[in-house]
């Protein structure tokens, strides 16, 4: 009985869930880019520009950080790409490291060896690239080429850079789906919407918190742990500390 009512509990939630799926709005990524960021519509810049289909090092105004300050004074940096040590992007064949076979295909498409060799450089200069998809993805992967202001899915469909969640979840569908679900990800308002009729779930988009061109998160050293404590007491460490401050 108890088993039951769980199960017609966790239904109704996830029926809940489903049918506020149409109600949801994602953040507005384009005012973001237009105002905060500066560099949109990407027409402003590529509408005159060749088009060149070939994987290459990062280029012009793509090849450092954007920076940007918002409103409350917070600078911001905007990444295209990785800065890498051409040595890692160099092919190893007998590599058994699955990130080191990764920059190495990366290494690979972009022709760096010719690219080091026109440009004079040396394994031990660095290079900005896209790392996206372990070198398997392309700026016009993602970017369409005839109309650079919107996103292409891979069947050809258009997408806005509101619509950016749908293309991350053309390779990221089970956490497209945790993400429409509230479970990945940041969503602000109610999850029953008629809890508040005035209330409106906004969802953020991938690309909030995570780098486009560089999704992972980088490694983070970690702080010290919290002063121990044995017996309740503190130890001569925190003595002394507390001696210090009271001759202070």
């Amino acid at each position: 009985m108890v088993r039951c009512l769980w199960l017609i509990l966790i239904g109704l939630v996830l029926a809940g869930l489903f049918g506020n799926l149409a109600a949801q709005d994602t953040s507005d990524r384009i005012t973001a880019l237009t105002d905060d960021h500066g560099y949109f519509p990407c027409s402003d810049c590529h509408e005159d520009q060749e088009t060149i289909h070939q994987p290459r090092i990062l280029m012009e105004e793509h090849s450092e950080p954007l920076e940007w300050e918002d409103a409350d004074g917070v600078v911001h940096y905007v990444s295209f790409g990785e800065y890498l040590p051409i040595s890692s992007l160099l092919h190893l064949d007998d590599s058994t490291d699955f990130e080191a076979e990764n920059l190495g295909r990366i290494g690979k498409r972009i022709q760096i060896d010719q690219y080091m060799e026109e440009n004079g450089l040396a394994p031990t200069d660095s290079v900005w690239t896209l790392v996206h998809g372990g070198g398997n993805l392309w700026c016009l992967d993602c970017h369409n080429a005839d109309d650079r202001d919107h996103l292409v899915k891979l069947n050809g469909e258009l997408l806005t850079f509101n619509q950016s969640h749908l293309l991350c979840g053309g390779c990221h569908g089970p956490i497209l789906r945790d993400w429409q679900l509230g479970i990945h990800g940041k969503a602000t308002g109610y999850w029953d919407l008629p809890m508040d009729e005035d209330s409106t779930s906004v969802h953020w988009l991938c690309v909030e918190c995570h780098m486009p061109h560089a999704p992972a998160f980088p490694s983070y050293q970690p702080l010290a742990g919290p002063v121990p404590r044995v017996g309740g007491h503190t130890t001569a460490a925190d003595e002394h500390d507390s001696h210090q401050e009271t001759d202070h």
